[in-house]
């Protein structure tokens, strides 16, 4: 079975999102942020790669609440 590249990303940014909502769930802040941040901003891609604008646009949206937080939080 060969794996192509959309396949793995599509997990790995699924599982780094799982971790995510682990991290938030057990109150771990800031690193939920930043973890489930990557896992948004990977699915952007996809989003965007795939051509699923419904996909992209709700990705978009998210990550940049995530980046606002991060500079409220840090500035």
């Amino acid at each position: 079975m060969t794996l192509d590249r959309d396949f793995i990303l599509e997990w790995g940014i699924t599982i780094t999102l799982i971790v995510g909502v682990a991290l938030t769930s057990f109150n771990i802040f800031p690193l939920n942020l930043w973890i489930s941040m990557i896992g948004n901003i990977g699915w952007l891609y996809l989003g965007y790669v795939w051509r699923k604008w419904s996909l992209f646009v709700v990705q978009l949206v998210i990550t940049a609440i995530y980046i606002i937080g991060l500079v409220s939080l840090y500035y």
